[in-house]
């Protein structure tokens, strides 16, 4: 049976410091985070998901977002993507808005990569996407469920 040895960071720089080995630290200017995010629009027309990725690269979030739906392939629709920062100065978050739309022609999931301005010296803490609508190109093709 094999087993491993899991040291936490301090002592394990403690160890390599004990041996005589200087540790190098590598610093990036810019703070990243990573996460998906999944919502569900029920509409009269159609159901659509979002699944959304991003990060902060400096002064703008990078938002890759899939949107998708099984009810019809002509599809389309909008909605209100929400970013919200802290300023080191900010005493409360605050919250940017853009409107985007989807559409799409077959049943392939709609892929958007993005860059959004949010200004300098802030901290990305989340983006959202808000009122996600959806529509069938045909309503007639919708799929019975």
């Amino acid at each position: 049976m094999k087993r491993e040895l899991i040291l936490p960071a301090t002592l394990l720089l403690s160890a390599i410091a004990w041996a005589g080995d200087e540790p190098e630290f590598n610093q990036t200017a810019s703070k990243t985070k990573s996460m998906e995010i999944r919502i569900e629009s029920n509409t009269a027309l159609c159901t659509a998901i979002a699944s959304l990725e991003y990060l902060q690269r400096g002064a703008e979030a990078e938002v890759v977002t899939n949107v998708h739906t099984d009810d019809c392939a002509a599809a389309g629709g909008n909605y209100t993507l929400k970013i919200t920062v802290r300023g080191d100065s900010d005493k409360e978050p605050r919250t940017l808005s853009f409107e985007e739309s989807w559409e799409r022609s077959d049943d392939a999931p709609v892929q958007t990569e993005k860059r959004y301005p949010i200004g300098d010296d802030v901290d990305l803490l989340r983006i959202k996407a808000r009122e996600l609508s959806c529509r069938c190109a045909d309503p007639g093709e919708r799929s019975a469920e």
